[in-house]
């Protein structure tokens, strides 16, 4: 934007630059030469030689006031300043030329960006003699002065946004810690006051632990001594079956008693007898199925 503007301004203030050079009463052979350079647009060497003439023509303001305007044809802005500053400070500068200094000063503060300085010299120019061209420039910068303006209030807006925000991020982040540290000394405070808590945890878990076992024990002996129980149980009922089994054998044994003796019956009576077996005939069927 400041180059554009400067650019605005010089082709703005061209015009003014060309009818800035009046007769000289006493004029230097460098003056004219300079202003011929200064009209093909040959700004460094008329430069040169306003300076030759300023120079010579002392406290000459229009001298200076030609240097200061072969200046800032080449944006030497600062240097131009001091050129026309000086040709004011000859105190023999006209009215006319007054207003041509202070417009040409309104410009070099423009070109250095110096808004608010350029406003006063175009303003000091109308007062002194009211031109269109003063007039345009100044209604110029008192809109550049208004962006401006708008501009850093926008910043200022913006940055009080965000130094609001910084500052409420902060606090959060103070108050934060502080819960946080809060909350420690609590726990800390709480382990104190209880500090056989963890102890008695573990103490309980051990009596648990303890308490589990012992039940695992109970429950192996509960076992084993149902197993006892059961293994005399078995034993009691295998003495019974064994005792069943002598009794079937002694009623077995009963039932075939009758039988042999029967048959010994027989044989004792032959016995008595004195009969020899080989001697025995054969009976009928006897009541054991056998026969001698």
């Amino acid at each position: 934007m400041k180059n554009r503007f400067s650019i605005l301004l010089i082709f703005v203030f061209m015009p003014l630059f060309l009818q800035a050079f009046s007769l000289f009463e006493k004029e230097a052979p460098e003056s004219r030469e300079g202003r011929k350079k200064y009209a093909v647009g040959e700004m460094a060497e008329a430069e040169n030689e306003f300076d030759k003439a300023a120079k010579r023509l002392e406290n000459n303001a229009e001298a200076y006031y030609d240097l200061g305007n072969a200046l800032q044809s080449q944006q030497k802005f600062e240097e131009a300043l001091n050129a026309y500053q000086k040709s004011l400070e000859t105190g023999k500068t006209t009215e006319n030329l007054r207003s041509k200094i202070f417009h040409n000063m309104g410009n070099s503060f423009a070109g250095l960006g110096k808004y608010q300085d350029a406003e006063k010299f175009y303003m000091k120019s109308l007062e002194e003699e009211p031109s269109k061209e003063s007039a345009e420039n100044l209604e110029i910068v008192r809109r550049i002065i208004e962006q401006q303006q708008e501009q850093e209030e926008q910043q200022k807006q913006q940055q009080e946004k965000q130094d609001k925000q910084e500052n409420q991020d902060q606090q959060d982040q103070e108050n934060q810690e502080q819960n946080q540290e809060e909350k420690e000394k609590q726990d800390e405070k709480e382990q104190n006051e209880n500090p056989d808590d963890e102890q008695k945890d573990e103490q309980n878990q051990e009596s648990a632990e303890q308490n589990d076992e012992n039940n695992e024990g109970n429950d192996d002996e509960q076992n084993s001594g149902m197993n006892d129980e059961d293994s005399e149980t078995q034993d009691e009922e295998n003495q019974s079956s064994a005792a069943e089994a002598e009794e079937q054998d002694d009623e077995q044994q009963s039932e075939d008693k009758p039988k042999e003796s029967s048959v010994l019956k027989q044989f004792k009576q032959r016995k008595n007898l004195q009969i020899s077996p080989f001697m025995l005939k054969k009976e009928q069927k006897s009541d054991s199925d056998q026969t001698w």
